[in-house]
């Protein structure tokens, strides 16, 4: 199979050949592939491939998209994705748990810079509350995971529209991420410190975070979860 960047690199050059009506419905075609977490990045890469190739022959014989895709291009695009053998789709853990490592990872590396840069000028607190910990930690982390499928999900419902509208799912977005946000504050703010108190040393959070990264790209690599 060709590289997933390959065909990336190769999509974004053949596509400069639609039409400017061919290229809106595809470029909606590659956004929902593209968002539909159950799809694997480099087979869905490889069926916007087939997409676009379709669609050039079909140009190229003077026949409108509808020919190929009927009155309803979403329904066409869950037929392809629900008929995709099981083999080409994610795993449902395995890509959650890479989506984890990751955000555990960064978020250990980013804790042990802002502790080292800041130990640098000001006293601080090498030790933080594990009730303070869980309670920042915890929703910050189901607020991100749950933030991606929303967010998706609003993406998702302004394509095949003939009159696109994408202002209410901005406005859903961000009355998402504000109240998340606000949610969060208001945990922190009402949950007291009880619990035993956890030492924080720069340089084992950077190493902790390395290693959850390294272990979510091997995942990622075991079970084709990108």
């Amino acid at each position: 199979m060709r590289e997933t960047k390959k065909l990336i690199e190769e999509n974004n050059e053949k596509r400069k050949l639609l039409s400017d009506d061919n290229l809106g419905l595809y470029e909606d075609f590659l956004v929902y592939i593209r968002t539909d977490l159950r799809v694997a990045e480099r087979e869905g890469e490889e069926l916007l491939m087939e997409l676009l190739d379709h669609m050039l022959e079909a140009q190229h014989e003077g026949r409108q998209a509808k020919d190929l895709f009927g009155e309803d291009p979403k329904a066409y695009a869950d037929e392809i994705i629900e008929s995709l053998p099981s083999e080409k789709k994610r795993e449902a853990i395995p890509f959650i748990t890479t989506i984890l490592c990751n955000l555990l990872g960064w978020g250990a590396i980013n804790v042990g810079l802002v502790y080292l840069v800041l130990s640098q000028f000001v006293d601080v607190k090498d030790s933080i509350s594990l009730s303070s910990l869980l309670t920042i930690f915890l929703p910050i982390l189901f607020s991100t995971i749950l933030g991606i499928k929303v967010i998706f999900s609003l993406v998702r419902s302004t394509l095949f529209q003939e009159k696109k509208s994408s202002k209410k799912a901005y406005w859903k977005a961000g009355l998402y991420g504000g109240g998340s946000f606000a949610v969060i504050l208001l945990i922190a703010w009402l949950i007291p410190d009880f619990g035993p108190r956890v030492q924080i040393i720069w340089w084992i959070a950077m190493i902790v975070g390395l290693v959850l990264i390294l272990t979510g790209k091997f995942i990622q690599r075991q079970f084709n979860t990108h």
